[in-house]
């Protein structure tokens, strides 16, 4: 298909990964159309097919999105519509190993910047449901750091800061996934940007029809 062709079908590029580590550094891409997510590629190499929906499933499989019984598509529940956490989790979902899982455990990370131990968690306050960000471990002022982590919820999974320590969605409910999904990214921000920037300038440069590569 042409691109005003997979534009009409599909709907707008949400987000485009410009080389593909796990399948012949192609390019994909992920589409939005009414609440229908679509991961395409022009490439056709042997074995695409196959790619695209693997990368689909595993979407479904961290995000808590859900497949439909079509190639490369996968329904968005109410309220996961987020745009700025579906396009990480879609980079994720393309970028790591297919045996890649989240852990199942306490939402934790290490900071990559003090020897803090970021821990989150959730819980209903009303008819909100608030993220509580703490640490663990020895620093002079980890407040800076949680602040951080807090406006890189904000930043990036577009969430509303209810204090310096605690963040909920924009619709106010439960979104375990995202939070996982995001918070390597919250913690460092100025790196992420470095990334995005980087990303941004390769798919550009990569074709003039959406940043493709085959």
């Amino acid at each position: 298909m042409r691109v005003f062709e997979v534009r009409e079908q599909f709907g707008n590029c949400l987000e485009l990964v410009s080389m593909d580590p796990n399948f012949h550094n192609i390019t994909v891409g992920l589409f939005i159309k009414n609440d229908i997510l679509t991961v395409w590629s022009y490439s056709k190499k042997e074995g695409v097919k196959l790619r695209l929906n693997t990368i689909r499933d595993k979407m479904v499989e961290l995000g808590g999105l859900k497949s439909i019984d079509e190639d490369f598509k996968l329904k968005v529940p109410k309220g996961y519509f987020i745009e700025r956490p579906l396009r990480f989790l879609f980079t994720q979902s393309v970028e790591k190993g297919p045996d890649f899982k989240f852990d199942t455990g306490p939402i934790s990370a290490s900071d990559n910047k003090t020897k803090l131990l970021f821990n989150i968690q959730g819980q209903k306050m009303n008819d909100n449901y608030i993220y509580v960000v703490s640490t663990k471990g020895e620093h002079e002022r980890p407040f800076i750091r949680i602040r951080a982590v807090i406006g890189g919820f904000v930043k990036y999974g577009e969430c509303i800061k209810i204090n310096d320590e605690s963040f909920c969605f924009k619709d106010k409910k439960q979104h375990d996934e995202y939070v996982r999904i995001l918070l390597p990214y919250a913690r460092n921000v100025s790196a992420v940007e470095n990334m995005i920037t980087t990303s941004e300038q390769t798919g550009q440069m990569n074709t003039q029809t959406l940043g493709f590569s085959q």
